[in-house]
């Protein structure tokens, strides 16, 4: 009867719980809300995390009784994480050895003692946390000093476990169904917008022909030819802009091999450097211990660094584009920094610049899909990119790619 008295008061918890939120919690937030009640009314509960798999990492996103700082920092490879060996499970796990909860890499295990250098011995649950059929992420509720948890401690942290999962799932439709009406209201413009001015030049170029033919000279025709064949060949880039964004959106087939990394910095680079302005030093330079082979699908990372660092090299008249390439012990990903002495973008607008269509510089030919088509392709190669800029002081972008998917 207790068990059942337990539940129920459990249930009344998410109830209230439930009227906390706002809806417009984000991720961290919310975690950080649930977790908070999840202890508290766990009796056996005296700490708790919750982690999340982003792409090739696990990242700690909520802490409950830890040193905050420690889990902000919390952030390994996925592959070696505890978790890694029971990735598929759907049921609640039950970890009775700290001894064995510490055992996987060495990244790991100075993670777990940071966190609990305090403690002795520890018993935790741990129970996943799903969107659709796939595991996102999981919750983690420990005890110092038990040698089990009761069965009402575990039902109890499968309800918030499901309520969590409810939460990611209904983010998950919710950020899909913004994208989409984003999306939609994007495609509508560039079709009025970007492909129309094009298509106008040349109806009105080729209307001038067809109406003064008799009073034009050949060289005039030849001049009004030509800007037809300019602006066709523009909308024809537009157009096949789009077309690479669209089967990006419908298609995530990769074709993964091992290849050495240098070559393939090398080729992409060699493709985009005769663009290189007279005054423009290029620097390629490589950090020490880097792992020479990488596993990954070489014709979108070529597309990545193509794009990356032929921005760099279109923008900047002079100084210098520098590429740096480092590795990240910690979370085995290869680091690619591009920086440029460039005109820079408004810090206020580099939220905007991976959109589908938005260009920065109109006095520059271009769709404004390339970044959108690079974020595309880093999201299916497991990969992260940040960048740093500022008005007439250039632009840094920050490339990570596992070494492994």
């Amino acid at each position: 009867m207790n068990c059942e008295n337990d539940i129920l008061s459990n249930f009344e918890l998410m109830a209230e719980l439930s009227t906390k939120f706002t809806g417009e919690e984000n991720e961290k937030e919310f975690m950080k809300k649930l977790l908070s009640v999840a202890v508290e009314s766990i009796p056996e509960a005296e700490a708790g995390t919750i982690w999340l798999i982003d792409n090739t990492l696990y990242k700690a996103v909520a802490g409950y009784n830890y040193n905050e700082n420690i889990i902000e920092n919390l952030i390994v490879p996925l592959e070696d994480s505890y978790i890694y060996k029971y990735i598929d499970r759907e049921d609640i796990l039950e970890i009775d050895s700290f001894e064995e909860y510490r055992s996987p890499s060495q990244i790991f295990k100075e993670s777990v003692f940071m966190l609990h250098e305090k403690h002795e011995k520890m018993i935790t649950l741990a129970y996943p946390l799903k969107v659709g059929n796939k595991i996102k992420g999981h919750i983690y509720i420990d005890n110092f000093n038990l040698n089990m948890f009761s069965e009402t401690a575990k039902k109890s942290l499968k309800i918030f476990g499901s309520f969590a999962s409810t939460f990611l799932t209904l983010k998950a439709l919710r950020d899909e169904e913004k994208n989409a009406n984003e999306l939609n209201k994007i495609y509508l413009s560039f079709i009025t917008h970007e492909v129309r001015t094009p298509l106008t030049a040349i109806l009105g170029y080729a209307e001038s022909i067809l109406r003064s033919k008799n009073d034009l000279s050949k060289d005039e025709i030849i001049d009004l030819v030509r800007k037809i064949y300019l602006s066709s060949k523009h909308m024809n880039s537009l157009i096949s802009d789009l077309s690479t964004f669209n089967k990006l959106n419908r298609e995530e087939e990769i074709n993964i091999t091992e290849l050495h990394l240098k070559f393939l910095i090398y080729e992409s680079i060699s493709i985009v450097e005769p663009q290189l302005s007279p005054e423009v030093e290029l620097n390629i330079k490589f950090g020490e211990n880097i792992p020479e082979m990488i596993e990954t699908d070489p014709i979108k990372m070529k597309q990545i660094l193509v794009n990356i660092v032929g921005n760099a090299i279109k923008y900047t008249d002079e100084g210098y584009v520098n590429v740096k390439i480092n590795f990240d012990e910690k979370t085995k990903e290869y680091i690619i920094i591009v920086e440029d002495s460039g005109p820079g973008m408004p810090t206020e607008k580099l939220s905007e610049i991976f959109k589908p269509f938005v260009r920065l510089s109109k006095n520059k030919p271009g769709s404004g899909l390339g970044l959108a088509i690079v974020k595309k392709l880093i999201e299916q190669l497991k990969g992260r990119i940040n960048v740093i800029s500022e008005l007439g002081k250039g632009t840094i972008f920050e490339l990570r790619f596992p070494q492994h998917i």
